[in-house]
């Protein structure tokens, strides 16, 4: 199977479905690849479908989920009175 750099997908928060890593480890940062396009037949137009690599999967939970998760877990975060 040949790949190119055009077919890799890659995370971007707000603007696709919610992807996390399968080990629970939590949903995968914007700009992580996650997965490829792959040609249905075997010709030039083709459709195409999403591939996942085999550690990513959908989220059972949506972006508002994930961003307030993020936020709440950020030990960096800065709480004002």
């Amino acid at each position: 199977m040949e790949i190119n750099s055009s077919d890799i997908v890659y995370s971007e928060h707000h603007y696709d479905e919610c992807f996390e890593y399968k080990d629970g480890s939590g949903r995968v940062e914007e700009g992580v690849a996650i997965g490829y396009l792959k040609k249905v037949f075997n010709n030039d137009s083709s459709p195409k479908t999403l591939v996942l690599f085999k550690d990513i999967k959908y989220s059972q939970y949506d972006h508002q989920y994930w961003d307030n998760y993020e936020l709440e877990h950020d030990e960096e975060r800065i709480v004002l009175p």
